[in-house]
């Protein structure tokens, strides 16, 4: 039990020696990993959509 303790003991001193991000840096990158997402998102269905219809015009 005691290495338990000494485990979460020294977890907690690490966590505090971290440097964390602020809050603008957090929200500038979630900002950013969202504006990726949805660029890509349409990316690949608009992808999608022209494969399909050329492979339907082709086929037919």
């Amino acid at each position: 039990m005691k290495k338990i303790i000494e485990y979460f003991n020294s977890t907690v001193k690490e966590m505090k020696l971290m440097s964390w991000p602020s809050k603008p840096e957090v929200w500038g990158s979630t900002k950013i990993v969202i504006g990726l997402s949805l660029v890509l998102t349409a990316f690949i269905f608009f992808s999608d959509q022209i494969l399909n219809w050329l492979i339907g015009y082709f086929i037919n």
